[in-house]
């Protein structure tokens, strides 16, 4: 990944000035080390000897680096199909999409003392959710959306982007009904065959989402940002950034269980 950030050309509208500087290996790892164990800045001090705003400043320099290769390592496939059909009529699934909720400080509605539009049913607080898609034959997460707000279900996200972006058939689980066109569930018309391949590739995605949330950054309540929209814009900075290295652990010898 260091490598990756120094030959790959970031996109300038992705960083400020500021950003573009050149990053020293040390502030790099100290950007990781952040994203992996959330430390708080009075830890972070003791552990790097240096003052809270110079971590505070580079720590956030290479999150943003490291979201931007982003364009670089989550991208939809050309091809979509792994290998072509003998079969025209034969189902061929590209991907398993599933949903992330991640945890927050509830934000203030304004009116009301809840705001149910950030209520994760996945774990009973305030949240953001993204979605991931994974490529069943590839180790590659191909797509990556959000934030949105938890309580906006999977099947809505899903229908605002990824749905016009698809080509074959993938799979999800039963959060995804009515969208039988292009996402195919689980059910009891499967065939044994086909029952253990979808078992196996949704298996195979909780997998990646556990990698993410190996990653304290995400499965800890995110602290950072006093107002909504700061808070949202470092949290997608951290999620994205997060995917990238989880990306890059499946292209250097952490893959995935084939299916």
């Amino acid at each position: 990944m260091w490598s990756d950030l120094q030959t790959t050309a970031v996109p300038e509208a992705l960083l400020t000035p500021e950003d573009m500087k050149k990053t020293c290996l040390e502030h790099f790892l100290m950007a990781t080390h952040f994203l992996k164990c959330y430390s708080k800045e009075n830890q972070n001090e003791g552990t790097f000897k240096l003052c809270d705003t110079t971590i505070r400043k580079w720590v956030w320099h290479c999150v943003k680096k490291i979201q931007a290769l982003k364009a670089e390592k989550i991208v939809l496939p050309q091809h979509w199909n792994p290998t072509e059909s003998p079969n025209a009529n034969e189902t061929t699934f590209t991907i398993t999409v599933d949903g992330i909720h991640c945890r927050i400080f509830e934000p203030s509605h304004g009116r009301y003392s809840k705001n149910p539009e950030h209520y994760s049913h996945k774990f009973k607080q305030a949240g953001l959710g993204y979605e991931i898609a994974l490529s069943v034959f590839e180790n590659r997460c191909v797509w990556m959306n959000g934030p949105f707000p938890a309580g906006k279900n999977d099947v809505s996200i899903f229908r605002s982007a990824l749905k016009a972006n698809m080509k074959g058939m993938g799979i999800a689980d039963k959060g995804y009904r009515g969208e039988a066109a292009l996402l195919s569930i689980p059910t009891s018309h499967d065939t044994e065959q086909v029952r253990e391949f979808k078992s196996r590739a949704l298996a195979r995605h909780e997998k990646f989402n556990g990698q993410l949330k190996n990653f304290a950054a995400l499965s800890e309540k995110f602290r950072h940002g006093l107002e909504k929209d700061q808070m949202v814009e470092k949290h997608q900075s951290c999620f994205e950034a997060v995917t990238v290295i989880c990306q890059c652990q499946l292209e250097n010898g952490s893959p995935l269980v084939v299916v």
